[in-house]
C-alpha cells in the first residue's frame, strides 16, 4: 500500500482522557523522510522579479515569477533559482545555494533546512534536528495544498465492553499483532523458556478463528512477536535483544502456510548496532503499508527517549537503522529505581495514532501525532487493554486482558485475547 504522508491534521492538546476509539474513515499516511539532516516545510512558488522574468512582470529571460540574474520557473529568486525565492541555483520556494524547494540552505531539497535538507521539518516527521526548523516561511509565502486529512483514529469514540476470543490459551495470552485485515493473529502463550509463538487464520472477519498453531519460542527473547500486514512475516527479538529475526511462510492457508525457521531476513542492518550489551532491542511494530517499523531500544544510560521509527522505500528492502522519537512527556522514558519505559504495541493505518503500553503509569495508552511539530502528545488512556492493535479502519480494537470476575471461559484467571468495537 502506498501512503501519501505528505499532510496530515494538527490535533489539539488533550490529556487523560478516559475514553477513546475510532472513526470508520482511513486516511493514507503521508510520505515521510526519516534521514539525518532533513528538515524544513514547504516555500512560496510565485512572486514578481526584475532582471530575467517572463509571466507576471518578469523581464529578461525568468520563465515566470520574480528573480534575478536567470531565475527560471516562479517566485522570487537569484542566481538562477528555479522557482520561489531563494539563491544560488534554488530550484523552488525560498532558499540559498541550491535549494530545491521550500526555504533552505546549501544544497536545501524541500522544505526549510540546512546542509542538504530533504524534506519534512526537524522532529519525527523530518528527520534529525540538523535538518533546520519549519517554524519560519521564506519572503515567497506559506504553504499550499489542500488541508491535511483526519485521521482514521477518532479520540472521542467510546470502546464497547471486549469479547474474549476462543483461541486463548489457559496461560498468559500477550497479544503481539492483528493484520489491518483481522484475518491473522499472532501472539505468545506463557512466559520465560516455557512461551510459544501462536498464530492463527481465518478466511473473513467475521469468521472464527482457526486452531492456532505454534512455534518454539525458547531460541528468542521473552517479548512480543510482530506479523506482516499481509500475514506472511513473523517478527521477533533475539535471544540476546542486540536485533531481530524473522519467519517466513508463502501463504495464509493449504499449502506453504506453515512459518519456516528464523533468518535475519530484513533485519541485517541491525546487528552490531548497538554501543553495549546493556542496551537492547523490543517491541517491533510493522505498519499497515509495511514501509515503516517501529521497535525499541532501551538500556542506554542517560537515555530519555525509547520507541524507534525506521522507513523503507519498498517491502523487499532490508530495514535501515531507526531514528528515536523525540522525548516529549508523553513517550520519553522515567528513570525511577526500575527504568520503566514506553512500549509500542501498534500503529495505525496512515501512522498518526501510535499505541503503546505505559510502564510508568501501568496502563496502554494512544498517542496522536501534532501534525505541527511531527511530534506526538495528544493520548488518551486505554486502561487494562494491554498490548492494543486496532484493525484497519480504526473500528475495532484487538487486546490483552485479564478477565472480569475470577476466571475466564479457558478455566484461568490470566490475560486472554480480547476484541472491542467502537
Amino acid at each position: 500500500m502506498n501512503i501519501d504522508r505528505s499532510s496530515l491534521l494538527a490535533f489539539a492538546l488533550a490529556t487523560g482522557v478516559a475514553t477513546f476509539g475510532c472513526s470508520h474513515t482511513s486516511t493514507p499516511p503521508p510520505s515521510q523522510d526519516n534521514s539525518p539532516d532533513s528538515g524544513g516545510s514547504q516555500g512560496s512558488s510565485s512572486g514578481g522579479t526584475t532582471d530575467g522574468g517572463a509571466a507576471r512582470g518578469a523581464t529578461d529571460g525568468a520563465a515566470a515569477g520574480s528573480g534575478t540574474d536567470g531565475a527560471a520557473a516562479a517566485g522570487s529568486g537569484t542566481d538562477g533559482a528555479a522557482a520561489g525565492s531563494g539563491t544560488d541555483g534554488a530550484a523552488a520556494g525560498s532558499g540559498t545555494d541550491g535549494a530545491a524547494a521550500g526555504s533552505g540552505t546549501d544544497g536545501a531539497a524541500a522544505g526549510s533546512g540546512t546542509d542538504g535538507a530533504a524534506a519534512g521539518d526537524a522532529t519525527y516527521r523530518g528527520g534529525a534536528a540538523d535538518g533546520g526548523g519549519a517554524e519560519e516561511e521564506a519572503s515567497g509565502g506559506g504553504p499550499s495544498g489542500p488541508p491535511p486529512p483526519a485521521s482514521a483514529c477518532s479520540q472521542t469514540a467510546i470502546w464497547g465492553t471486549g469479547t474474549e476470543l476462543a483461541i486463548s490459551a489457559p496461560s498468559d495470552n500477550n497479544l503481539g499483532a492483528i493484520t489491518p485485515d483481522e484475518l491473522t493473529i499472532a501472539w505468545t502463550i506463557g512466559t520465560g523458556s516455557s512461551a510459544v509463538i501462536a498464530y492463527a487464520d481465518r478466511a473473513a472477519e467475521t469468521d472464527a478463528f482457526g486452531e492456532p498453531q505454534t512455534l518454539s519460542a525458547s531460541s528468542f527473547a521473552d517479548d512480543r512477536v510482530a506479523v506482516s500486514a499481509d500475514g506472511l512475516r513473523l517478527v521477533v527479538v533475539n535471544a540476546d535483544r542486540q536485533g531481530f529475526s524473522e519467519m517466513t511462510r508463502t501463504a495464509r492457508t493449504g499449502t506453504g502456510s506453515t512459518f519456516g525457521a528464523a533468518s535475519v531476513g530484513s533485519y541485517s542492518n541491525y546487528a552490531g548496532t548497538l554501543a553495549t550489551t546493556t542496551e537492547a532491542f523490543g517491541d517491533p511494530v510493522l505498519s499497515a503499508d509495511d514501509e515503516a517499523f517501529y521497535y525499541s531500544i532501551y538500556g542506554r544510560p542517560g537515555q530519555t527517549s525509547t520507541i524507534a521509527r525506521a522507513t523503507r522505500l519498498t517491502a523487499t528492502d532490508a530495514w535501515p537503522v531507526g531514528a528515536l522519537l523525540p522525548a516529549t512527556p508523553v513517550l520519553a522514558e522515567e528513570q525511577e529505581e526500575v527504568t520503566l519505559r514506553r512500549r509500542p504495541t501498534a500503529i495505525s493505518s496512515d501512522e498518526q495514532t501510535l499505541f503503546y503500553w505505559d510502564e510508568v503509569s501501568g496502563t496502554e495508552r494512544a498517542t496522536w501525532l501534532d501534525t505541527s511539530t511531527g511530534v506526538f502528545t495528544v493520548f488518551v488512556d486505554l486502561g487494562a487493554r494491554q498490548w492494543a492493535n486496532p484493525n484497519l479502519a480504526c473500528t475495532r480494537l484487538y487486546y490483552s486482558e485479564e478477565p472480569a470476575g475470577p476466571a475466564s471461559s479457558d478455566g484461568a484467571a490470566t490475560l486472554d485475547l480480547f476484541v472491542a468495537s467502537d
